[in-house]
């Protein structure tokens, strides 16, 4: 009989959005949260937003998670989207790149497309100020004990 080997898969998350803007720091949050959590063999990185910078940080990861607030109003207050690759559809001009634009160009520049995963948190106050409001909080905790447990499923 052949022997089976079984290879753990890099895994990063990536938490973002502004923590000065109330929920809109749900992403920071959770990566912090999830920092002391995880095991060492897990990536946990947090950006204000999206962007390019972080492709190197991301490109021998076979899956990555990223996680953001959102004013959409949610069934369950939080979301899981498998984000598929879009090559370079976005514009150059902007501050803010989609997860999708994000997975295009680590395609385009390292002919990588991991597993990607976009958690949606909703947040319920975007103003000026630190600390996420007391409804985001509980979302954010909670969307740490379900990446928890994906992330128990993969490494198992």
């Amino acid at each position: 009989m052949q022997r089976l080997e079984f290879v753990k898969r890099k895994i990063c998350i990536i938490g973002y959005g502004n923590p000065l803007r109330r929920d809109d720091g749900i992403g920071a949050f959770v990566a912090e949260n999830l920092r002391n959590a995880v095991g060492r063999s897990t990536r946990i990185l947090a950006f204000q937003q999206l962007d390019p910078i972080a492709l190197e940080e991301v490109q021998e990861t076979d899956v990555i998670i990223l996680v953001d607030a959102t004013v959409e109003d949610l069934d369950r207050g939080i979301r899981w989207k498998r984000v598929r690759s879009e090559r370079l559809r976005f514009s150059h001009t902007t501050h803010h790149m989609r997860p999708a634009d994000f997975v295009g160009l680590l395609d385009a520049l390292y002919h990588r497309t991991p597993e990607t995963w976009v958690i949606s948190v909703k947040g319920e106050d975007f103003g000026h100020g630190a600390g996420l409001t007391k409804k985001a909080r509980e979302r954010a905790l909670r969307a740490c004990e379900e990446i928890g447990q994906f992330l128990s499923r993969e490494t198992d």
